[in-house]
């Protein structure tokens, strides 16, 4: 998909204090060699925040950065992985309300850590049908991993421990800071059951009082599928990583040397280098992997912390191109390219 006249337009982000992974070693709660080997420094927990607040606080941010703010939303699409609150409830209209949007539409995202990259992608195709009076798509995302039922601390491989975040953005067809140049997303369904492992589809996990345990699942998956198509699994999602994030280099009419940044889902410096920048030929200093260390795999929030991140920093100039690329248990894979128009006012 190549967009035309889609903007990033305001930005925020809300984060908790990181709880130092050395300090979850000395408690036992984080393996010492998964320590050594992920080069991990900390780990953002939010204690007892609702994700619906915590996303609201993003969402503040970002409006007041907007020129439309709040007055100019028209949809807001809430992208989530884990527990939002109450089973059979409305986040995003409990966000609505807290935020003062009426007479806009909106919608819960459920697409794991792409939720927010999903967002963006639902967005460029409803931002042409908007209201006049409310030309603006709002969209957030939030989590909150502290449950009995979830160890953050033994949550996923390749150096995934889940942390705690928010991140808002508001999508403008008049102008913003950076313009959405090319989305393309992908399902690779050949690699589903590796989020699924051996757990029944009824009754659900959570309701049933079971132990979300991902990388059981993802063990379990390995176990019976050793390669598929002649390729190792790790291979193949490697594979589906680089070829979804070519794919949106080419949509854009850009070449990959042409990227400044490539901001991936916060994992290990091994992941960030097999299933991205050595694939592409870039170098992993073009990631935010360095970064990402000090925050954990904050969901669908990973991205757009890092994009947060280097704006304030001041690495971003006109006319730089940005990868954001995420990949979600299901398996999904989702990447935008973005290119910065100007550095915007609230650095």
């Amino acid at each position: 998909m190549k967009p035309a006249n889609v903007f990033l337009s305001g930005l925020g982000c809300w984060l908790p204090t990181a709880y130092a992974a050395s300090e979850a070693v000395a408690a036992g709660l984080y393996d010492a060699t998964a320590f050594a080997e992920s080069g991990l420094r900390g780990v953002l927990v939010a204690g007892s925040e609702p994700p619906p607040d915590m996303a609201v606080r993003a969402a503040r941010t970002a409006l007041g950065r907007s020129p439309g703010g709040a007055a100019a939303i028209g949809t807001v699409l809430h992208g989530s992985t884990f527990y939002q609150g109450p089973e059979m409830w409305s986040p995003s209209a409990y966000i609505m309300r807290e935020l003062g949007i009426s007479g806009a539409g909106g919608t819960e995202i459920r697409n794991g850590c792409n939720s927010m990259l999903t967002g963006v992608e639902l967005a460029v195709a409803l931002l042409p049908y908007q209201p006049r009076d409310r030309p603006d798509i709002l969209l957030t995302t939030a989590d909150n991993f502290n449950s009995p039922l979830f160890n953050r601390w033994d949550s996923g491989p390749m150096g995934v421990i889940a942390a705690d975040a928010a991140s808002s953005v508001v999508l403008s067809a008049s102008a913003g800071f950076a313009r959405v140049d090319a989305v393309v997303s992908r399902v690779y369904p050949e690699f589903e059951a590796m989020a699924r492992g051996d757990e029944p589809l009824f009754p659900p996990t959570g309701s049933a009082g079971r132990r979300i345990d991902t990388v059981e699942r993802a063990q379990q998956f390995n176990e019976r599928v050793r390669e598929i198509g002649g390729t190792s699994v790790a291979d193949g999602i490697a594979k589906a990583c680089s070829e979804t994030a070519l794919a949106a280099v080419a949509e854009a009419d850009i070449d990959v040397g042409d990227l400044r940044w490539v901001l991936v889902p916060n994992g290990d410096e091994a992941t960030t280098r097999n299933c991205m920048t050595d694939p592409l030929g870039l170098d992993v200093s073009r990631s935010q992997w360095e970064f990402g260390r000090g925050i954990g795999h904050a969901s669908s929030s990973d991205q757009f912390i890092a994009l947060d991140h280097l704006l304030r920093t001041g690495r971003l100039d006109a006319g730089d191109h940005v990868l954001l690329f995420g990949g979600a248990p299901g398996w999904s894979a989702v990447a935008v390219i973005l290119t910065v128009t100007e550095p915007p006012s609230w650095i």
